[in-house]
C-alpha cells in the first residue's frame, strides 16, 4: 500500500513536471540567441534541462531531465554512462564516510538516501538501461543505435531523489538542505575509457566535464536558495516559488536551501559575490573574505569568468566543499570565536573555483593536482592580504607541522603525492600527503622557478586548461616551458 501511494504521488508530480520541462525547453529554445557566452563554443557541451520540485514532507526531489549528449570521441559509443551518486547513501555499508565519521555525519542515526529511475526515453520510446556498479551508483544507457563520432543523443530521464538526513555533502540538517551530486550526470570518457569510480569515502571522488544547465526548481515559499549559475526568473505562487536558472561551462549543478538564510552581496567587476549566512551570523565577514579572495586570485591567475559566486553557511560537518559558483562552509566555523578558521576555509574553497571549477582534473586519479595547488593558493591569499610573515607562519605551524606530525606516527615511506584516492587508507593520510606535502611541493616549485616564472606558468596553466581537464603531465609541461631550470628531479622527488 505504501509503494502504491508513493507511485500515485510520483505519477501526479511527473505529469506536472513533464508539462513544466516542456514549457521550459521551449522557452530555452526561444531565448537561445540571448544566452551568449564569452568563454567558448557551447554547441559541443552536454546539455541538461531539468524541471524539479522539492517535496518537503518526505524530503524528496522529483525531476524530469532532458539530456543532449554528444559523442566527441573518435570511435562509436554503444553505451553511455552516468553517475547516480545518491545511491551511495542507500545502505550503511556503502555511505561515503569513514567509520569514525558516522556519528557526526548522522547525528540522528543512519537515514537512507537514494535515486530511483522512473523512466528513460528517446522521444516516446523507452531506452534500455541498467543500474549497476558498487552501491548501484552507475547508470548504463544503451541507445537504439550506437553513437558515431559527432552524433547526438537527445533523451529524457524521470527520477526521484530521497535526501538523507545527514550533514554531509548531500542531505539535510537543522538549518540547510544540501542538494549536491543529486542528478544523473554523465561520466567522463577519456584516453583510459569510461571513468566509473564509486563514491569513495576519502577525498572528493568526482570527475566531470563542463556542461550547460537550464533548470526550473520549485521550492516551498519560505525557503531561500543558493545555486550554481544565475537565477534569471522567479515566479511566486501561493505556497511555492519557481526559479529558472541558467549555468554554462560548469562541472556540476547544486542548490542549498534554508529558511534561515540572510543575504549580503557585493559586486566585483562583472561578478556578484553573495554571502548566505544562518540568521545573519557573521555573514558580512564571510562576504568580505570571499570578495578579497576573488580579487587576489583574479590578479594572480586570471579572471573568474562567471557572473556569480555564493559563500554558503551549511549544515556540513566536514568544513568546506567546492562546487561550481558555490562554496559550502560549515556552520560550525561561523560559530567559532576565532576568525582564522572561517577565513582560511573560505579562501581555500574559493581557490577551488580556479583549481577544480575552471581548470578541472580527475580528482580520483590525480587529486593532488587541484588540492595541493589550492592549499598553496590559500597561503598566497594570506601572503597577498597580510604579508609574507603571516604566510610563512601558517606554512610552518599548520601545513608543514601536519605533515611532520603524520610522519612521526606513520613514518615517511617515500610516499609520493601523485596517488589515486583508492590508494589512501584514511582521510588523515590523504590530507597529510595530498594537502600538506602537496603544498610543500608547490612551495619548492615556486622557490626553484622564481616568482616571475612560477606565476607566469600558473597563468598559462589557467588559460590553457580553462573549462578543460588538466593532467599532471600538462602541468609539468607548462612549468617546464616557463623556466630554463631543470624540473625533472624536483617532480620525480615529490610526485
Amino acid at each position: 500500500m505504501k509503494v502504491n501511494r508513493k507511485f500515485k504521488l510520483l505519477i501526479l508530480v511527473f505529469s506536472v513536471l513533464f508539462f513544466t520541462v516542456s514549457l521550459h525547453y521551449a522557452w530555452d529554445t526561444r531565448q537561445a540567441q540571448k544566452v551568449t557566452s564569452s568563454y567558448g563554443k557551447e554547441e559541443k557541451l552536454t546539455e541538461y534541462t531539468m524541471a524539479a520540485e522539492l517535496i518537503e514532507e518526505n524530503m524528496m526531489i522529483a525531476c524530469s531531465q532532458e539530456v543532449i549528449y554528444r559523442n566527441q570521441q573518435e570511435g562509436e559509443l554503444a553505451d553511455i554512462y552516468f553517475h547516480l551518486y545518491p545511491n551511495a547513501f542507500k545502505q550503511e555499508e556503502f555511505v561515503p564516510f569513514e567509520e569514525k565519521e558516522m556519528k557526526r555525519a548522522y547525528p540522528n542515526g543512519f537515514n537512507p538516501g537514494y535515486i530511483e529511475i522512473v523512466s528513460i526515453k528517446e522521444g516516446k520510446k523507452n531506452i534500455d538501461y541498467k543500474v549497476m556498479g558498487e552501491a548501484s551508483t552507475i547508470l548504463r544507457i544503451t541507445p537504439r543505435k550506437p553513437l558515431k563520432p559527432g552524433d547526438t543523443l537527445h533523451f529524457s530521464i524521470d527520477f526521484i531523489v530521497k535526501l538523507p538526513n545527514t550533514v554531509g555533502r548531500m542531505g539535510y540538517g537543522e538549518n540547510t538542505i544540501n542538494i549536491t551530486n543529486w542528478f544523473p550526470i554523465a561520466a567522463v570518457y577519456d584516453e583510459k575509457g569510461w571513468n566509473l569510480d564509486p563514491y569513495y569515502a576519502i577525498g572528493d571522488p568526482f570527475y566531470s566535464e563542463v556542461a550547460k544547465y537550464n533548470v526550473t526548481m520549485s521550492i516551498p515559499k519560505d525557503y531561500k536558495m543558493a545555486t550554481t549559475g544565475e537565477i534569471i526568473r522567479k515566479q511566486e505562487k501561493r505556497e511555492k516559488n519557481i526559479y529558472k536558472i541558467e549555468a554554462s561551462f560548469v562541472r556540476n549543478f547544486v542548490m542549498i536551501l534554508s529558511k534561515s538564510f540572510e543575504i549580503e552581496e557585493e559586486n566585483l567587476n562583472d561578478t556578484k559575490i553573495i554571502s548566505y549566512s544562518i540568521n545573519g551570523h557573521r555573514g558580512e565577514e564571510a562576504l568580505q573574505y570571499g570578495v578579497d579572495a576573488v580579487k587576489i586570485f583574479n590578479q594572480l591567475f586570471g579572471l573568474y569568468p562567471y557572473k556569480q559566486l555564493s559563500i554558503v553557511a551549511s549544515d556540513f560537518f566536514i568544513g568546506g566543499m567546492e562546487y561550481p559558483n558555490v562554496v559550502m562552509i560549515s556552520q560550525e566555523l561561523y560559530e567559532m570565536e576565532e576568525n582564522f578558521p572561517l577565513e582560511y576555509v573560505i579562501a581555500h574553497e574559493v581557490a577551488h573555483q580556479w583549481w577544480y571549477g575552471i581548470v578541472g582534473n580527475n580528482e580520483i586519479r590525480e587529486p593532488w593536482l587541484d588540492e595541493a595547488l589550492t592549499e598553496y593558493t590559500t597561503l598566497m591569499y594570506f601572503e597577498q592580504k597580510y604579508g609574507h610573515h603571516i604566510k610563512d607562519q601558517i606554512f610552518e605551524k599548520m601545513i608543514k607541522a601536519q605533515y611532520e606530525n603524520y610522519i612521526d606516527f606513520e613514518s615517511d615511506k617515500g610516499e609520493g603525492i601523485l596517488r589515486s584516492l583508492k590508494e589512501f587508507d584514511s582521510s588523515w593520510q590523504y590530507s597529510s600527503i595530498v594537502y600538506s606535502k602537496g603544498a610543500m611541493f608547490i612551495k619548492e616549485l615556486r622557490d626553484h622557478m622564481g616568482d616571475e616564472a612560477f606565476f607566469k606558468a600558473l597563468r598559462e596553466y589557467f588559460e590553457t586548461f580553462k573549462f578543460k581537464n588538466a593532467t599532471t603531465e600538462g602541468f609539468y609541461t607548462i612549468c617546464k616551458k616557463n623556466t630554463q631550470k631543470d624540473l625533472s628531479d624536483l617532480f620525480n622527488q615529490w610526485l
